[in-house]
């Protein structure tokens, strides 16, 4: 039996964190201040960032489904503009306290791109990616 979707986009992430406040902190320093910043009298907290055609929103642990739990094993993709810029914000995570992972480099996954990750302090890993046209992975 084949699949009966299409998935066309992934958006949305939601992050559900113990270390509430400082996982504002964290991304505030990085990203800079939320996009959005309120309290819903359903939801409770939240705070997201606009990235590209999405969010990344942080939520409250007791807001999640495992109030007691940090992420374990999550990661998300941020694709950046420019393969300069995959440097830039690796060096913006690691000096926001984020455990450094792969340094920047060029590399074929799907396809040729510069990439790079770190390890937010809450247990979430952050991908950072551009992709690159054929020319530009072969220099």
């Amino acid at each position: 039996m084949g699949k009966d979707f299409e998935v066309v986009d992934l958006n949305y992430v939601s992050l559900y964190i113990h270390d509430y406040e400082d996982a504002i902190k964290f991304y505030t320093e990085v990203f800079g201040a939320p996009d959005t910043a309120i309290h819903d009298a359903d939801m409770g907290a939240i705070h997201g960032w606009r990235m590209g055609a999405t969010w990344l929103t942080l939520f409250p642990s007791e807001q999640g489904s495992a109030p007691e739990s940090k992420p374990r094993n999550s990661e998300f993709a941020i694709q950046v503009a420019k393969p300069q810029q995959v440097d830039a914000l690796y060096a913006a995570l690691v000096a926001a306290g984020a455990n450094a992972g792969w340094e920047p480099r060029d590399t074929e996954m799907y396809d040729p791109m510069r990439f790079s990750y770190a390890d937010d302090p809450f247990g979430t890993r952050i991908d950072i990616i551009c992709l690159l046209l054929k020319e530009e992975s072969e220099t």
